[in-house]
């Protein structure tokens, strides 16, 4: 596929009097078909479903008739009472309208690469002698979060790459809801239609359509039907009882206009072909072919190839199919190119707060019910949070000879305890490698030693971990960046008082509390939905990439770790498993600036993690971490690029007992300053921290530990100050 050209400079400046639209812009077939407006019958004759009515258990049959209706004999819909919160579609809006005011030029930094349709500029350009659409694009994708690549994430504005995240989780909870309620319509079972769309991919495309003088010479976007999932794919899965229906767009000759489609498209591994619930009930006949996903859409990123059809008898497609989607969810915006004063032409009112979608889907977990994603610790941090936020300048401040240490961070206990250090506790500290785990030849002797190293230390240096040298650079030199940023840029990400997500210092529970000499940038990594933009780091450009990448990876890690845990516990991996499905994780990264008085303060406190697992990177080489091994602390000195990983209380308690979280502590150097990143793989939201029973089982029926749902656990830990083992202990029985 050639480059596209540069087709938004070109229409910006063909509306002067004087000028004609070239040659590859007009259309012979723009006006070719009648158009009927948008009056009063036409507006009144197209379906709108109503989302609260379909969730409303008085009206969710006569609503879902409506909506089958609406996806067999239109393909379309606009859906009302969608449950979008009017501050994330104003902010999408305004977002989306400032990126497109941008000069040229800087939106020409997200182009696209050659043979992609990620970026910005035109999609579907296969010839030189094409007719081109009067229109711009930018298209990324946004969901699995591992599959973003944040290089083409706007930065600019600062809030776009927050508002986009915010949009994706609300347009995802809707997408799934309709979902629900087709298989529904269709007499399947939800699981059946749901399979095909797990994990909910989904993509961007937004749409810049500038004015026109001769707007019915040219179309703003070709006629075509969407081919991801609550489109074509629908209409195929659906084994042609739905419509996928074919649109386009036209421009205004004195208005720009703007959208946003938001399609929800089947995971890489499905087959796009009829749900055999629907072959049986149509008596074994299959109008589609079926294939899988990835060949479905190399045929999409080819129109010359869709000619040929899917069908398996004689029905064809048309090339106007060539486009994207499952599912798009369209938010139109309209921006006058008018005076105030004059009116918007009749045809062309706007509906506000109307998601317009192009076939459906169906219904979401009730439990996920809109929730403000940072309230697990509004209360612990308003207590708390007024207390400090500037401790990092305060520490850079104190490193002059003739000054002291301020009081709150002098620790009588830091030099209290000997701490062994040198080669004969390197060699001690167990070592496991991956690549062994993984091969079938000595898989169950490093296994045995994983379990051990769990077990007796809780703790272990993980190397042959697979992740990709350039991942781990990428992050490294990225984290050190932005902690070389001025006091000023790096306040810009400070968290706020109710939450601990953000720059700043944790932990903080009293004015007389002594503080450590460190601080912290703390995000949420995995899920995607429960990111908060604003507090991903837009400087070094590269930093929200970079983590994206680095938290697939070790996300990947984790899990392969975890299942040869289970393993060694001799329960079944999907028991363990369940208690962290989704794999949350966040990311705490430590800056301790040096101390000419070292011996006088921690970097971190002695603690434990609350985590399962936690996977530990030296970021800047500076050594620092000390764990407590039967009553006295080893120094650790990690391999370079050697993961350090560490049990925490959640699977201690899961254990039962078996593992140990291990208690560990920061120290600083006196003259150079330590960067390290810890990820921390928790558990879901509404799991159950308790002992596994297979393991109660083992045990003669005996807990070693109290059970409470996650929450709980959770607001326990962040309620106290950290104090060692004292956590989890204050959890046995």
């Amino acid at each position: 596929m050639p480059s596209p050209p540069p087709t938004a400079g070109v229409a910006e400046t063909c509306n002067d009097s004087d000028k004609q639209i070239p040659e590859r812009y007009i259309r012979a077939d723009a006006n070719a078909d009648e158009v009927i407006g948008c009056y009063d019958d036409c507006t009144a004759a197209i379906p709108v479903i109503d989302l609260g009515k379909l969730l409303d258990p008085q009206s969710s049959d006569e609503e879902t008739a409506k909506l089958g209706s609406a996806c067999q004999q239109w393909g379309f819909f606009q859906l009302i009472n969608h449950g979008v919160a009017e501050d994330v579609i104003r902010d999408v809006r305004e977002d989306v309208a400032e990126f497109f005011r941008l000069p040229l030029e800087s939106k020409k930094a997200y182009s696209q690469l050659p043979n992609s349709v990620e970026g910005y500029g035109q999609a579907f350009v296969v010839s030189e002698e094409q007719k081109l659409d009067w229109a711009d694009m930018f298209y990324f994708v946004l969901r699995p979060g591992e599959s973003r690549n944040m290089k083409l994430w706007p930065a600019h504005p600062p809030s776009f790459r927050n508002s986009i995240d915010r949009y994706s989780s609300e347009t995802a909870r809707v997408a799934g809801c309709l979902f629900e309620f087709m298989a529904r319509d269709m007499g399947v079972r939800p699981e059946s239609l749901l399979e095909r769309f797990r994990d909910q991919p989904q993509g961007i495309r937004m749409n810049y359509y500038p004015p026109c003088r001769e707007a019915d010479k040219v179309l703003g976007l070709s006629p075509h039907t969407d081919g991801a999932g609550l489109t074509l794919l629908l209409q195929i899965m659906s084994n042609g009882k739905y419509r996928s229906v074919e649109h386009s767009a036209v421009g205004r000759p004195d208005m720009e206009r703007i959208s946003a489609a938001v399609f929800h498209r089947p995971c890489q591994d499905a087959v796009v072909g009829p749900l055999p619930e629907l072959l049986v009930e149509g008596g074994g006949n299959a109008p589609y072919t079926s294939m899988g996903y990835l060949d479905f859409m190399k045929r999409r990123a080819n129109p010359r190839s869709m000619v040929h059809g899917i069908g398996s008898t004689s029905e064809t497609l048309p090339d106007s199919m060539a486009a994207w989607a499952c599912h798009s969810l369209i938010c139109a915006f309209l921006k006058p190119a008018i005076k105030s004063d004059e009116q918007i032409p009749e045809g062309y009112i706007r509906v506000e707060g109307v998601i317009k979608v192009t076939t459906v889907n169906s219904v979401m977990n009730k439990e996920e019910k809109l929730r403000k994603p940072n309230s697990l610790f509004f209360e612990i941090y308003r207590r708390a949070g007024d207390i400090l936020n500037r401790d990092a300048e305060l520490a850079q401040t104190c490193n002059r000879p003739d000054q002291q240490v301020p009081d709150r961070y002098v620790r009588p206990e830091a030099g209290a305890d000997e701490v062994i250090v040198g080669h004969g506790v390197s060699a001690a500290i167990p070592v496991i490698d991956l690549a062994k785990l993984l091969h079938p030849e000595s898989s169950k002797e490093e296994c045995a030693k994983l379990g051990s190293a769990c077990q007796q230390w809780g703790f272990f240096q993980l190397i042959n971990h697979g992740v990709p040298d350039d991942v781990i650079s990428d992050v490294r030199r990225d984290l050190t960046e932005f902690f070389s940023l001025p006091m000023e840029a790096k306040e810009a990400y400070a968290k706020s008082p109710d939450d601990y997500e953000g720059y700043g210092q944790h932990f903080v529970v009293s004015e007389k509390q002594k503080l450590d000499w460190g601080d912290l940038l703390h995000l949420r990594l995995r899920p995607v939905e429960s990111r908060d933009m604003r507090f991903w780091p837009a400087h070094p450009p590269s930093f929200r990439n970079s983590m994206e990448m680095y938290s697939s990876e070790t996300a990947r890690v984790a899990r392969c770790l975890m299942e040869f845990l289970a393993m060694d516990m001799g329960v079944d991996p999907e028991s363990l498993m369940e208690i962290f499905r989704g794999q949350p994780q966040t990311l705490r990264v430590n800056y301790y600036p040096p101390c000419r008085q070292a011996g006088k303060v921690f970097g971190l406190s002695p603690h434990c993690d609350a985590a399962g697992l936690t996977l530990l990177l030296q970021v800047n080489g500076v050594q620092g971490l000390q764990i407590r091994k039967d009553g006295r602390w080893l120094a650790v000195d990690a391999p370079d690029g050697a993961f350090v990983v560490n049990v925490g209380d959640t699977l201690e308690i899961a254990s039962n007992g078996r593992y140990r979280s291990i208690e560990h502590r920061a120290v600083v150097h006196p003259e150079k300053e330590r960067i390290s990143a810890a990820v921390f793989h928790q558990a879901c939201r509404n799991a159950t921290v308790g002992p596994l029973p297979e393991l109660v089982t083992k045990d003669g029926g005996r807990p070693v530990y109290r059970s409470m749902v996650y929450e709980d656990f959770m607001k326990r830990f962040f309620s106290a100050k950290l104090d060692g083992r004292a956590n989890v202990e204050g959890l046995r029985i």
